[in-house]
């Protein structure tokens, strides 16, 4: 018998995923060949995709040059790609800075008046409720702050909360009919305003609708106390979205603003949480199963209510009997204006993630992204279609693009599958470099690691005095053990660290302590002319930078906290999902092998159960297309050879036997399981090695279902 895995397997080996082709194109030499044209044009990527990740006005401007449909595909792809999702402090900050400059390009162009915000679909909206919903970190955030209601209201086995006049109505009738046994006398089709008239009707819904309101009261008591758990992101944009809004329509009140940023924060972001929770991995369910109606329905109207409590839309004479749901709507609606306000006041992103136009230039290694042939490619095009739109005449882009060209051909770019990424380390073409002394900036932060490293050694009660002062023999003998540790560390150093290595942050050459106080005092001095420092103050300035620093590793150290609970968060998340992914997988395995059960039991069950075989010449099945050849075996010959298919005990199972005049082919065991794996992913031939036997993959799942399955 041969497992899906092989049959799977030995089929790509001999004709690959899609048919019977031999596998023999020539593969592209790809970016990261060792060709002076290859290095070239990587570094030139290199360049371009370090520019639009850092300068977010491009990729801002180039969204809205293109359809709305393609834009919103662009952002979920390749930009998303370009800022690695997001997925640590430095990406996350420069994905936020895209996203503020793009909110704003988009409320200059495309929004009209403040209400077109929630009556429309604005694009990046749209991507950022998007990230922030399906990010590890935010996901967990939302779980934690709805999951266990949500899965209080789904546990209550109890819990109708139906308000609608004719289903009340269709319910009461049923009731009664129940308890008394006799037919009800009133009619069973009727409109709302009929189902209105009888008191029994309005007695339940205004019962349910008290509880609709305690129910909805924890959720929106625990949304509104809860502004800080919120993820920075989506409070940094609601932040933007007000000032933008402000700037563009500045004779806007306070109220119709805040129904837009509450139309980002609950609407769009939460209102779809709660209404189908199992969309978004809020509540885990075992494989198979799904939420009820009654649950669905149940979590939709407290959804509604909080969006009209939200938005402020109270119910008129069309539905008068849920006007006593007006009373909260009012209260619920200013409690919900006080927590838009406060959520959309928080921190710039500079301040929060610690970041300025600097911050690269200390990174030890260099920024990595995880990019396809296509989307490079594409990326490319769309800046050449777009340059003069996005950029002026003396950009830093325009530059790349003239060194770039066009779009290069596939062999340039692929290795072997244009859809497959790999890594692509990005540089900055004009960045300061800190092994140039000639660049103040660069001159100014090495020097601040010079100082750092003699402040380790040797203490005093100034800068100055310190670099006057001769360091004991105790202090030169530790800081040549430090040197040494630091040359031996460089030198083990593997290539690919090498590579990704912006800089050295110690000077090889500084041996003594005497060779770094004259290595600062040499910086000093230029710094001091370039009036960066002076000695006047004991070069307070520089100090005063480091200081800055010092305090703003207590910020590092708790982003890296934060992103190594997000690393475990999401590994404990892949965890549960490969669980979760194994059981659906045998449940569907347990499904599949029932269904061919009851196919093969309603056939015995019509002819017994004696095993059916059904016998064809091989040059039969040719003339259907099954058979498409026999090893060394000519068609010519095919007339002589019979075939033999039989099921067997084994439920979706059959043994093949082919006979040529007295010789007799090994039998072949097919799973007619295996047959539809391979059918789905679009196999059109199956090889069977070992007999040379070559057939049509639908086909013979069409014979198989015809003669033994009973399926025309």
């Amino acid at each position: 018998k041969s497992s899906a895995e092989a049959v799977v397997s030995t089929q790509r080996g001999y004709y690959g995923r899609g048919g019977t082709t031999d596998v023999t194109e020539k593969k592209g030499r790809g970016l990261k060949d060792l060709s002076k044209e290859s290095r070239e044009l990587l570094e030139s990527y290199q360049h371009m995709f370090y520019l639009l990740q850092t300068n977010p006005k491009y990729l801002a401007k180039l969204l809205f040059l293109m359809p709305q449909n393609n834009a919103t595909k662009f952002m979920e792809t390749v930009i998303l790609t370009i800022y690695n999702y997001g997925t640590n402090t430095r990406e996350e900050c420069l994905l936020l800075r895209l996203f503020r400059n793009a909110l704003r390009e988009e409320i200059q162009l495309k929004v009209d008046k403040v209400q077109d915000i929630s009556t429309g679909s604005p694009t990046v909206i749209k991507i950022v409720v998007t990230y922030y919903r399906g990010t590890q970190g935010s996901q967990n955030s939302l779980k934690a702050l709805l999951g266990p209601l949500i899965e209080q209201v789904m546990d209550d086995k109890e819990l109708n909360m139906n308000i609608h006049p004719v289903e009340v109505y269709k319910a009461w009738i049923s009731r009664v009919e129940t308890e008394t046994g006799e037919a009800s006398k009133l009619p069973y089709e009727v409109t709302p305003e009929q189902a209105l008239k009888h008191k029994e009707v309005r007695d339940e819904i205004e019962k349910t609708i008290k509880k609709l309101v305690t129910i909805i009261e924890s959720f929106q008591e625990k949304i509104i106390s809860s502004v800080d758990k919120l993820p920075y992101g989506i409070r940094f944009i609601a932040m933007c979205l007000r000032r933008d809004l402000k700037e563009k329509f500045p004779e806007s009140t306070d109220d119709e603003i805040m129904k837009a940023v509450g139309n980002l924060l609950y609407y769009r972001y939460m209102n779809p949480v709660i209404s189908a929770p199992d969309s978004f991995e809020i509540v885990e369910l075992d494989a198979g199963s799904s939420l009820s109606n009654i649950q669905r329905r149940n979590l939709g109207s407290i959804s509604k209510i909080l969006q009209h409590a939200a938005s402020f839309k109270t119910f008129d004479s069309d539905a008068t009997y849920l006007s006593s749901l007006n009373t909260f709507i009012h209260s619920a609606y200013g409690k919900f204006m006080e927590f838009f306000t406060r959520a959309s006041d928080i921190e710039e992103i500079e301040e929060y993630f610690n970041m300025d136009e600097f911050s690269d230039v200390t990174m030890l290694n260099k920024p990595c992204i995880f990019i396809s042939p296509n989307e490079i490619s594409s990326t490319h095009q769309l800046l050449l279609d777009h340059q003069n739109e996005i950029a002026g005449e003396d950009d830093p882009l325009k530059e790349v693009l003239a060194a770039l060209g066009p779009v290069p051909d596939d062999s340039l770019l692929v290795t072997d599958d244009k859809s497959a990424e790999f890594s692509l380390l990005l540089t900055n073409k004009w960045e300061l470099n800190m092994q140039d002394e000639s660049n103040i900036q660069a001159l100014f932060s090495k020097t601040k690691y010079l100082i750092v490293d003699l402040l380790k050694i040797q203490r005093g009660a100034s800068l100055v005095s310190i670099l006057e002062t001769a360091a004991t023999a105790q202090q030169q003998e530790l800081y040549r053990a430090i040197h040494s540790r630091r040359i031996a560390d460089e030198n083990k150093k593997s290539e690919e660290e090498e590579k990704n290595a912006k800089f050295v942050v110690f000077d090889p050459n500084d041996t003594t302590i005497s060779l770094l106080k004259q290595h600062i005092l040499k910086n000093l001095t230029i710094l001091s002319e370039h009036g960066m420092v002076t000695p006047d103050d004991d070069y307070q300035q520089i100090l005063t930078s480091i200081a800055k620093d010092i305090v703003s590793q207590r910020k590092y150290r708790q982003r890296r906290r934060q992103d190594l609970k997000k690393m475990a968060a999401t590994m404990d998340l892949m965890n549960k999902k490969r669980k979760y992914y194994g059981e659906a997988v045998t449940y569907y395995q347990e499904y599949v092998k029932a269904c061919i059960n009851n196919l093969s039991k309603s056939k015995k069950s019509n002819k017994g159960d004696k095993k059916k075989v059904v016998k064809y010449t091989a040059s039969k099945l040719h003339e259907k297309g099954i058979l498409v050849e026999i090893d060394r075996v000519p068609i010519s010959s095919f007339r002589s050879v019979s075939i033999e298919i039989s099921s067997t005990d084994q439920i979706g199972e059959f043994d093949v036997y082919a006979k040529l005049a007295a010789f007799n082919v090994e039998k072949i065991t097919i799973n007619f399981e295996n047959l539809l794996q391979l059918q789905y992913e679009g196999v059109s031939t199956l090889k069977f090695e070992e007999n040379g036997v070559t057939v049509n993959v639908n086909l013979l799942i069409y014979l198989l279902n015809k003669k033994f399955y009973g399926k025309e």
